[in-house]
């Protein structure tokens, strides 16, 4: 959370890392299809509330942002090289991320829908 907090409060390093997720993501999306949904919306949601265009309470951010960052990261709890379980932690993360902010999550899709915006960033 307190990586976290470092990219929200210098917003001028959020793309470079939302860009370095999305290529992790593409690379190992056979390994995230359980969670890849609820990635894409955080990738989605960080880069509305950066561009100032949606609002999200800052505790959902920091969590998102921090799942972003246990995805990228290289130092976790089993290394993503680790053949079948190097991204099973990554998962566990993401999809606990998604669990706790699951109204905030519903809230963005529906304003997506709605706005005629899903998918585009």
């Amino acid at each position: 959370m307190t990586r976290a907090g470092s990219y929200i409060r210098h917003k001028e390093k959020l793309p470079w890392l939302l860009d370095k997720a999305a290529c992790k993501a593409e690379q190992h999306y056979e390994s995230l299809l359980a969670s890849w949904e609820s990635f894409q919306v955080f990738i989605r949601l960080i880069r509305y509330w950066l561009s100032g265009t949606y609002a999200v309470p800052v505790q959902s951010v920091l969590m998102a942002v921090g799942a972003v960052i246990y995805f990228v990261s290289s130092f976790d709890l089993i290394p993503d090289a680790a053949p079948v379980l190097g991204l099973v932690d990554d998962v566990c993360v993401i999809n606990s991320a998604a669990r706790a902010n699951l109204r905030v999550i519903s809230g963005f899709r529906n304003w997506e829908v709605s706005s005629n915006r899903p998918g585009k960033v």
